[in-house]
């Protein structure tokens, strides 16, 4: 329907927002500041608004002041607000990202009143980008009752199908700031690279990589310039940027497709009006039927701890939620049905302060199974690589031991071979 696409201040957008209502708001990078700051400066008015989303750099949204304003329903768990979790402030969900666009839609069961959205000032044609936060931003801007956009002089115009015409937006507020960034991990240990290593090893020429953020998947970009022809999908990360100069990228349109870009100055100059990078919504990437279809995929996932039978827990701590699942398990299933696909669980042998193995004879009561032992493929330490499909639960558990840091294995033969494995 035709919208009326008013230019306004921030502070009149704002209005249209009403207490008790439900807001979605775009993620990481992509937070609309300007917007963000009037809707905290009217909380006063804006009892029980219910704000959802997943990460964000910052979540200023949720400080004490604000306590019985906000809310926030999210399908992610980061540190900043791992502590409201169960508290009635952060409403977590378990689910799968690419379910977002269904359950925040009219016919979901958390429908959506406001649509913030961040995008690049409109074409000659009125089409604004939605640039660096795509993948629930379009879908649910398309079902929100009301949609506010802050149209940003400095958000690239990433090209695809991640486009808003002024006529589906009802206010656009005007404002040249630069995003917020997320730099990548600075400091890479000798266990990182160790893992990576192994992960290069893995990757053949002409793969497509899912790459999540952290410092084994950092590791792992700066490993692969001897590749050829590789592809990405779904994240936009500045390491790209040095394999597409380094020719490590194959050329041509659409070979980074992205939901969305998680880096600096670096990678937004780089993706803007680039035909090289595809935009798309989460229906178009985030599912493990079009993956599916991608010739090499390979996805590249982390873990928290994994039994001996192969199961995979990449959320729970002693039965508190840590982290999410996110896209995981899409891209998980993809690769393994994608032709010379790879899955791949990437973990380090023991905690950080190797007291505890990561490798454990079963999980703990009450920790979450993430992947169940029938989807895992290849998992990854800095000991080695166990390839798990077609193994009987006794290969299993022999593949994952040899794998495990060597102080914990006589503790984990010991459990197998008295069956508690």
């Amino acid at each position: 329907m035709d919208r009326k696409g008013k230019r306004v201040t921030a502070q009149e957008a704002i209005q249209a927002v009403q207490p008790g209502n439900r807001l979605i708001i775009p993620i990481v990078c992509g937070l609309p500041q300007t917007l963000m700051e009037a809707l905290i400066a009217d909380r006063d008015r804006l009892k029980g608004v219910e704000i959802v989303g997943g990460l964000q750099i910052e979540y200023k949204f949720l400080s004490e002041d604000s306590k019985d304003s906000f809310t926030y329903r999210t399908w992610q768990c980061a540190p900043p607000i791992r502590h409201l979790i169960n508290k009635g402030v952060v409403k977590y969900i378990p689910m799968r990202q690419g379910d977002v666009p269904l359950i925040f839609s009219k016919r979901g069961i958390w429908p959506i009143n406001v649509a913030f959205v961040h995008v690049s000032p409109p074409d000659a044609k009125g089409y604004c980008s939605l640039g660096v936060s795509i993948s629930h931003s379009l879908p649910t801007a398309l079902e929100a009752n009301t949609v506010i956009a802050e149209v940003n002089e400095q958000m690239p115009r990433v090209l695809g199908n991640c486009f808003l015409h002024v006529s589906q937006i009802d206010y656009l507020v005007e404002s040249s700031r630069p995003l917020l960034e997320y730099p990548a991990t600075k400091v890479i240990g000798d266990v990182d690279t160790m893992i990576a290593n192994r992960i290069s090893d893995l990757i053949e020429d002409g793969s497509t990589l899912q790459i999540g953020i952290g410092s084994i998947p950092e590791a792992i970009i700066r490993l692969l310039t001897t590749k050829k022809n590789l592809k990405f999908f779904a994240m936009g990360v500045d390491g790209i940027v040095d394999l597409v100069d380094q020719g490590v990228v194959e050329k041509g349109t659409g070979k980074i497709a992205v939901c969305e870009i998680l880096g600096t100055r670096k990678i937004f100059d780089f993706v803007h009006d680039n035909p090289m990078v595809e935009g798309r919504p989460t229906s178009g990437t985030l599912n493990p039927r079009l993956i599916a279809g991608i010739e090499k995929f390979v996805s590249i996932l982390s873990a928290i701890e994994i039994d001996l039978s192969g199961q995979v827990n990449a959320e729970t701590v002693a039965g508190k939620q840590i982290s999410a699942i996110g896209g995981s398990f899409d891209f998980l299933q993809g690769a393994l049905f994608s032709p010379g696909g790879k899955s791949i669980i990437a973990l380090t042998s023991t905690t950080p302060d190797g007291k505890f193995s990561r490798i454990v004879s079963k999980l703990p009561l009450g920790s979450a199974v993430t992947t169940p032992r029938h989807c895992v493929q290849y998992v990854v330490t800095e000991y080695g690589v166990a390839d798990l499909r077609g193994r009987t639960l006794k290969e299993r558990a022999e593949a994952l031991i040899l794998i495990a840091h060597p102080n914990f294995r006589p503790e984990l033969e010991k459990s197998l071979e008295a069956g508690l494995a």
